[in-house]
């Protein structure tokens, strides 16, 4: 069965010559840098609001839902054409508690000029980094949105890229816990680009650690990387599908920690797959995982060969087939407001098990200009 499915992808893929995976640009942030802003205060607003219910009841993952809002309220100051600082407040609120699960301060400055840009401070993620869900589980959209570090980014006309350090949890003296970080880096590269058909070369790595030497603790450090590498094609015909898409990896886990605590110390898997887009904004995608051995510190729960935190602790599936299929609709309603909405069945071939998640965001992000300081400055 195994076999069959392999040989099925690759003969789509060959035959259509397509491109492909969630397209996931209306969850995206980014900070905005415009000659129109140079020199303005503005009011930057960005509101999310999402539900996921996940419906697994298999010993991997067990289901649960997730359903909130988030807040990010910030002043923006652009200080001429290539710079802009701001800052403000993020707050995350779960429905069914009363109190704010989280509160947390927003500082940023970012330069940017010619396609190239560096951050500092509260970066641009975690869907704008466009990992894989193997390597980068796209649930921490919910349960990590805020991102602290440093990011260097180049968008050019043959080259997308994103290099960043993530600084999860900061250790003191004499901390009862480790330190925690994560570096990364994305790289998209347009091989080929036409007005009916682009070809793009993937690279993708994510390295985590928790250690540190000045707890109390004394428990062993842990250091894990996942990278990958694939092609991506995207192919737009005349009529009412006006765009087919292909994305396909292979990716590898490696434990490099001294002392290694994990079930596996290496492992590989491979992902396959493919959308159509509709001239309608509904898109239907299939996907196919194999994975042998395969572990991922921030990779999405289904991937891995391990029980995450919400399965039965200690169990292990060594090589995991999964088929995805999934129904989507991304659709920008008016200027700064977006809506996207999935449902996403799977079936677990080595155990022969389906499930299914559904989940719906809204989002309105949007920058209000307060004061322009440049025309104050000339009507003086």
């Amino acid at each position: 069965m195994i076999k069959f499915v392999r040989l099925v992808f690759f003969a789509t893929f060959l035959h259509t010559q397509t491109y492909a995976q969630i397209d996931n640009r209306l969850l995206e942030s980014h900070i905005e840098i415009s000659d129109s802003n140079e020199e303005k205060v503005m009011l930057s607003i960005e509101n999310r609001n999402f539900l996921k219910n996940n419906e697994y009841f298999g010993k991997i993952a067990t289901g649960y839902t997730m359903m909130g809002t988030q807040l990010s309220t910030q002043m923006a100051y652009q200080a001429g054409k290539h710079v802009r600082l701001q800052g403000g407040v993020f707050l995350l609120s779960d429905f069914g508690n009363n109190t704010l699960r989280r509160v947390s301060p927003l500082l940023s400055l970012k330069m940017q000029k010619n396609g190239y840009s560096f951050l500092f401070g509260t970066l641009e993620g975690p869907f704008s980094h466009r990992l894989i869900e193997p390597i980068y589980n796209y649930e921490r959209y919910v349960f990590h949105p805020i991102e602290n570090g440093l990011q260097i980014k180049i968008d050019r006309p043959k080259l997308w890229s994103d290099t960043w350090i993530n600084w999860e949890v900061m250790q003191y003296l004499n901390s009862n816990y480790q330190e925690q970080f994560s570096a990364g880096h994305s790289t998209r590269i347009k091989l080929i680009q036409t007005e009916k058909m682009n070809l793009t070369l993937p690279l993708q790595g994510l390295v985590t650690h928790r250690g540190g030497q000045i707890d109390t603790i004394g428990l062993p450090l842990e250091t894990m990387a996942n990278v990958a590498v694939g092609f991506t094609i995207s192919y737009k015909p005349n009529g009412w599908i006006k765009e087919i898409n292909t994305e396909n990896y292979f990716t590898l886990y490696q434990n490099l920690s001294p002392t290694k605590t994990t079930a596996f110390s290496a492992g590989q898997g491979f992902l396959l797959n493919l959308t159509a887009v509709t001239c309608y904004d509904i898109a239907a995608s299939v996907g196919y995982w194999q994975g042998d051995q395969y572990i991922s510190s921030r990779g999405g729960f289904l991937f891995r060969s391990v029980a995450s935190e919400y399965g039965q602790q200690g169990y292990i599936d060594q090589t995991r087939s999964l088929l995805f299929f999934r129904l989507l609709y991304q659709k920008p309603i008016q200027k700064g407001l977006s809506v996207d909405a999935r449902f996403e069945p799977y079936y677990d071939l080595g155990n022969q098990l389906f499930e299914y998640s559904y989940s719906i965001y809204l989002t309105y992000k949007k920058d209000f200009s307060l004061i322009n300081l440049m025309k104050r400055k000339s009507g003086n």
